[in-house]
């Protein structure tokens, strides 16, 4: 199962927990500003969790269940959910891939 999570610098903050492999990031720019980072897990473990930190808030942490991020079969179908999640017709906007390294 693979899943679809995003990062908003300054504002919220998502992290794989044990059981859950980040094998693809990217970066999403709409109109040549960064808005948001986007990332497609791995899951390896169904009862895996997401930590999602508020950046605005002090002490403001969740920890969400894996089955919230979508519940994709192939690393293909979570790319093309990313792409129609960041695609609006004339609109300037921008994906690109991060390197994991």
């Amino acid at each position: 199962m693979y899943i679809v999570f995003g990062s908003k610098d300054n504002v919220y903050k998502s992290i794989p927990l044990d059981g859950i492999e980040t094998v693809e990031k990217y970066i999403y720019k709409f109109y040549g500003k960064i808005k948001l980072e986007l990332s497609i897990g791995k899951v390896n473990n169904p009862i895996s969790k997401i930590k999602v930190v508020d950046c605005l808030q002090e002490n403001c942490v969740n920890f969400i269940s894996a089955k919230f991020f979508g519940n994709f079969d192939n690393i293909e179908s979570a790319r093309n959910e990313i792409k129609s999640l960041t695609y609006f017709g004339n609109l300037n906007t921008n994906l690109i891939k991060v390197d994991l390294k």
